[in-house]
């Protein structure tokens, strides 16, 4: 047996591999709709015809532009599709926004660690079954052996939805009912479902214990502390002063979603993943890092980082409330008492402080995954809520 290291050792040199031909140009254009394309600009009509066109006879893709888009952890762009006669007549999408692993970082954060399969499983399985103010994807595809991924979803912006940037998102009491009450949605909807379970079409999504455990051999635990420094003029005093063992409070909390039943988790709620559909009620997107595990790790990510902190404070206890109400609307018979959930509520943050702080730690060559500003103000919500919490204690 390979140690996790040697594995990810040879995964980096597939990619190595696998980036430099396609930049050579040996794999930059696809036609065949069974390959996963290296990036959205590798598309051509030909392969669209395939994804897109496959239940409309006769109809066919016979132009594609590609828009300027943004890398972060997954490079961002919109697509412009026309069709012939037969594709217009059906009203086959025109406006597409996609996302892929085609950068050596992408791949090397999204695809060595396996990442992006669960979202192309949520897609393809699980995204088709939920009543969410989500997209849909036209197409979710993921190749294990290149770690390639590409999503095209739905383009919403025509049709009113916005997607505000997070620093200038206010979010009212209200806003904040529609949040949880969307959560409770997917969670409710797969609340210790047999899908999730061997067997079952969602098998395939990690638990959230092992979905950590796949991203600490990249140094997650050096660069969270690394992240810890630069962030620490935003940091509460009792957090900070329990830094050495953060990391292991973190995976003590991880484990502790094997006693509880599993749900669907995003796992990224913070407010930039946030959409507002036209009548401004709040929804997801971005389901990259999608896991099966305890609801809470999602409930305090989201009103952690959502909230002012003060505003946080007054209203947490009666929006926990509303959210077993509507899981309890959602068909769960037994949700958590509202002790229980409390407890549970206040066990589950720091894999959003982690996280947060992991996308600061990086080197300097790396790019950004998230704007500095915005991390430190999300940083600076979190940590309170874990110090507020007593977090730490908790999971003695």
């Amino acid at each position: 047996m390979t140690s996790p290291l040697t594995d990810i050792a040879g995964s980096i040199g597939r990619v190595v591999v696998h980036i430099t031909r396609e930049r050579l140009g040996a794999d930059r254009r696809t036609s065949d709709p069974a390959v996963v394309p290296p990036s959205a600009r590798a598309v051509t009509p030909q392969w669209l015809t395939g994804v897109l066109c496959r239940d409309v006879p006769g109809a066919m893709v016979i132009d594609v532009e590609a828009g300027e888009g943004h890398n972060g952890t997954s490079a961002r762009l919109p697509l412009r599709v026309v069709y012939n006669s037969v594709g217009q007549a059906a009203g086959l999408p025109t406006s597409l926004f996609t996302k892929a692993t085609s950068t050596f970082t992408s791949r090397l954060l999204m695809g060595v660690t396996e990442i992006v399969e669960g979202e192309a499983i949520f897609y393809n399985r699980a995204r088709p079954t939920l009543d969410l103010r989500s997209p849909r994807a036209f197409y979710a595809g993921y190749d294990p052996h290149t770690y390639r991924s590409l999503l095209l979803l739905e383009d919403l912006g025509p049709q009113g939805w916005t997607f505000p940037a997070p620093m200038t998102n206010t979010v009212t009491r209200r806003d904040a009912e529609t949040m949880v009450e969307q959560l409770a949605t997917y969670h409710g909807g797969l609340w210790d479902s047999p899908r999730l379970r061997a067997g079952g079409d969602l098998a395939g999504l990690r638990g959230a214990t092992a979905w950590q455990e796949k991203l600490n051999p990249i140094s997650y635990r050096k660069r969270t502390l690394v992240g810890l420094e630069r962030a620490r003029h935003v940091v509460p005093d009792e957090v900070y002063a329990r830094r050495g063992g953060m990391h292991d409070a973190f995976m003590r909390a991880l484990h502790l979603h094997d006693l509880a039943p599993q749900t669907l988790l995003h796992q990224d709620v913070h407010l930039g993943n946030w959409l507002r559909d036209p009548d401004g009620a709040m929804g997801l997107y971005d389901w990259q890092c999608v896991a099966r595990g305890n609801w809470a790790l999602d409930v305090s990510y989201a009103l952690s980082v959502a909230l002012p902190i003060e505003d946080r404070r007054a209203w947490e206890a009666d929006l926990l409330r509303h959210y077993l109400d509507r899981l309890r609307a959602h068909g769960v018979a037994e949700p958590p008492s509202f002790d229980e959930a409390m407890l549970a509520y206040r066990r589950q943050p720091l894999h959003a402080l982690t996280l947060a702080l992991f996308s600061i730690g990086g080197t300097r060559f790396e790019n950004k995954l998230q704007p500095q500003g915005y991390m430190m103000w999300a940083i600076e919500r979190i940590a309170r809520f874990v110090a507020d919490m007593e977090t730490f204690d908790v999971l003695r």
